[in-house]
């Protein structure tokens, strides 16, 4: 039956186009409130900076009559001046005793600190001048040049001279005015430069808001596209895992919750596909027991008979001929060895098929242990051969069947004896051992044997797989079938011994239940 392909996803369902199309929603919402945060600061701002121009502007304004009515007002006090000291030397000319007229020129010029110089001239005389133009030089000073006529006022316009007078004006009031000049002129820039920082905050709200945009689109994209990629592996390999393919496996990417997810599932795989190899192997120990129980019935019945009726021939051998009775001996003899071998068989097979269940209970490891160093320490019957036992540190309590456990011991023993024997190991060395792990406990079998080639170590646990010359290959199919029994595994690897190491491992009891030890 052909399999419907599922309905793909349109492009705007799909969580890809859900979160690139929420990064750039919010990027939009944060720009769109930062250029009206920023639009209520300008205007606030610039409401504030233009109210401030302005009083500038007016202040600016304000000075500038100001001020020229400050140099009308000089100026004619200049000329009033001017008038007075005319008129002064007109009546110094009048009173008796008149005084030389540099000699006159020089006390008004030192009676007068802003007089740069005093020119008179006289119709009747030549001009007489004074200055002090060194102390109010031209360059730094700004001078003023003011005339009046000599003479009363009841006398002839001229009638006398003219008097020229040059004043040093104060340069600080013209400072004064540069400054309020120059402020202007900043005003006026001011508001130029105002003009250019609305444009170039526009400008830049423009571009932040399109960088914002853009890279909220390709944030959006890079997170939704490693997002979705990682949702996509474990759709795929749950898709692959509900079409019976155990084996598929979930790429792990970063240690976020996704990644997390994907570690947990591919755990849950390998302990879904530990349990089914668990159970198929059990089917097939299931299956084996079966038939071995029945080939030992069908095997074990013809047995007594044939031994019997062989044992018959030979007591009713006449003894007529030497060679006929020799021949007969050989016979029987063979026909009891291949008995008594098939009657070893019939009993392996017999002990396979009832390998009873596993009843666990509360024992302590170290007294199992030292049970097995008793019965078995021999090991062979060569004195040099060793049987090396170390009970673990502590006590360790474990739920176990104390037989069966001791039986999986005595198999996996006798397996490294007989191993080590054929490959002329001599003297034959096995260690027993124990190892602490999280939550269990690994009795290790160590041996100074072949040890096992790697492509054949899932394959000795199979029932009747053996390369001894002698052995069924049913010791090690107990062996696993009682440690899966016990809720453990069971595998092969590389002694230190030189041979094989074959690892029990099974569950350790909850803390505090010593109180309960059979």
């Amino acid at each position: 039956m052909k399999r419907r392909r599922r309905n793909p996803v349109p492009w705007w369902g799909r969580l890809e186009a859900r979160v690139v199309a929420a990064l750039v929603l919010l990027g939009t919402l944060c720009v769109g409130a930062s250029a009206y945060l920023v639009q209520l600061t300008v205007a606030y701002f610039d409401g504030r900076w233009a109210d401030a121009l302005e009083q500038a502007r007016a202040s600016t304004e304000d000075v500038e009559p100001f001020h020229r009515d400050l140099v009308e007002a000089r100026i004619a006090e200049y000329n009033a001046r001017t008038r007075a000291i005319a008129l002064e030397l007109s009546l110094g000319d009048a009173a008796a005793a008149p005084l030389p007229d540099r000699t006159r020129l020089q006390e008004l010029l030192a009676r007068e600190p802003d007089l740069v110089g005093l020119v008179l001239a006289r119709k009747d005389r030549e001009p007489v001048s004074v200055d002090r133009a060194s102390e109010y030089p031209e360059g730094t000073y700004d001078w003023f040049d003011s005339t009046a006529e000599l003479g009363l006022p009841s006398d002839p316009a001229g009638s006398r001279g003219q008097l020229r007078v040059l004043f040093s004006i104060d340069p600080a009031i013209d400072d004064r005015f540069q400054v309020v000049g120059a402020r202007r002129r900043e005003i006026i820039r001011e508001e130029r430069d105002k003009d250019e920082i609305q444009r170039a905050v526009i400008s830049v709200i423009g571009i932040a808001s399109a960088f914002v945009l853009v890279f909220a689109s390709l944030a959006g994209f890079v997170v939704a596209r490693t997002t979705t990629r990682k949702v996509s592996e474990l759709s795929r390999v749950m898709g692959q895992v509900g079409h019976g393919d155990l084996g598929a496996r979930a790429r792990v990417r970063g240690r976020d919750e996704l990644g997390q997810l994907a570690l947990a599932f591919n755990r849950m795989l390998d302990e879904l596909a530990q349990a089914q190899r668990k159970v198929a192997y059990l089917q097939r120990i299931g299956a084996w027991q079966e038939m071995a129980r029945r080939i030992a019935h069908e095997i074990k019945n013809p047995l007594t008979p044939i031994q019997l009726a062989v044992q018959q021939l030979r007591e009713k051998d006449p003894g007529l001929s030497p060679d006929f009775s020799r021949m007969l001996r050989s016979a029987v003899e063979i026909v009891e060895d291949e008995v008594e071998g098939l009657r070893r068989m019939v009993t392996s097979f017999s002990q396979f098929a009832k390998v009873p269940e596993v009843r666990l209970a509360r024992i302590e490891l170290g007294r199992l242990l030292d049970e097995f160093e008793r019965a078995y320490g021999h090991l062979t019957e060569v004195a040099d051969d060793v049987l090396v036992v170390a009970a673990p540190d502590g006590a360790v309590v474990i739920d176990a069947d104390r037989q069966l456990l001791k039986q999986s011991l005595v198999n996996l023993v006798e397996n490294a004896v007989l191993s080590a024997r054929e490959a002329g190991r001599v003297p034959v060395r096995v260690e027993v051992s124990t190892a602490r792990i999280d939550g269990g406990i690994e009795i290790r079998v160590d041996d100074n044997g072949p040890g096992v080639p790697a492509d054949r170590r899932e394959q000795v646990f199979e029932p009747y797989e053996t390369t001894r010359e002698q052995g069924t290959g049913l010791g090690l199919a107990i062996v696993k079938k009682i440690v899966l029994d016990h809720g453990g595994e069971v595998w092969v690897d590389d002694s230190p011994l030189g041979g094989a190491r074959f690892v029990v491992r099974i569950p350790v009891a909850p803390a505090g239940s010593e109180a309960s030890l059979v």
